[in-house]
């Protein structure tokens, strides 16, 4: 699979399309002693795993980074010859496979864990009423129960992890991916486990995306701001400064993040 180390050693990144991405999570996977990861890569995560942290671990272990924003797609095209360069196509979030994915209407078991109860059981229904063979569960990020079904105890993510084709984990970061690294060995070494971020949002509508046009020209930030200035000015106008400074104290490449597996051995200690 093609990959693109960023400057300066920022990491490394996959430039895939949708169709590509929804390829890979369905493509049967070897048996590798742990669940595969599809990461991805944006200014905020970037800026994150500047520094020893779950989301540093998460995203330089996963198998797969997808380009997931603006900034992130310009440093890829910086990297490469003009004939290799990524395009727009291969500048892709959470939602935009997601939706591909529901479409093909795959017979695989997913394990939805995020959002608020009212938002967990309105990302089933979206799914639900688009598919018939793909098999969702819904679990809310704050009690980790299941929505959308007969109520049961945590007892029942747990079981649900271990039999999933496909695990998507929606809780923020860096919170859902220390989540995902202190649940790994509840989970079988053919899952994908996947890092989404805010997306069930969108698809429960409580929140909006912001029009693709945005996206191409790098505005899709100045959108989520308009609509969410409270929770995302420190994000969109402080975080960057603070990137900059950041950057400039950044470690010299090689100096690596823990292994997934040794995570839990580290936060214990």
């Amino acid at each position: 699979m093609r990959a693109i180390d960023l400057p300066a050693g920022l990491g490394r990144v996959n430039p895939l399309n949708v169709a590509e991405t929804c390829d890979w999570v369905l493509d049967a996977k070897p048996t590798t002693g742990s669940p595969h990861m599809l990461g991805n890569l944006n200014l905020h995560a970037l800026y994150l795993t500047l520094e020893d942290g779950p989301v540093r671990t998460l995203t330089r272990s996963s198998d797969v980074v997808l380009i997931d924003g603006w900034p992130i797609l310009q440093l890829a095209r910086m990297s490469t010859t003009s004939d290799a360069r990524p395009t727009t196509r291969e500048r892709i979030g959470s939602s935009d496979w997601l939706i591909e994915l529901i479409a093909r209407d795959p017979a695989i078991r997913v394990v939805a864990v995020g959002g608020t109860p009212e938002t967990a059981e309105k990302m089933k229904s979206y799914v639900t009423g688009r598919s018939s063979s793909l098999r969702w569960r819904a679990f809310d990020g704050y009690e980790f129960l299941e929505r959308g079904a007969e109520r049961g105890d945590e007892q029942d993510l747990i079981a649900a992890l271990g039999a999933a084709d496909l695990i998507l984990v929606g809780l923020g970061m860096p919170r859902q991916e220390a989540w995902i690294l202190d649940h790994l060995d509840r989970m079988n070494d053919r899952t994908v486990v996947a890092n989404v971020g805010g997306c069930f949002d969108y698809f429960a509508g409580t929140q909006k995306l912001a029009p693709r046009w945005m996206g191409h020209l790098g505005l899709e930030w100045l959108f989520r701001l308009a609509h969410s200035p409270r929770r995302l000015a420190g994000r969109y106008l402080l975080e960057p400064v603070l990137l900059v400074r950041r950057l400039m104290q950044h470690r010299p490449p090689g100096s690596g993040a823990p292994a997934p597996a040794d995570w839990k051995r580290a936060t214990d200690a």
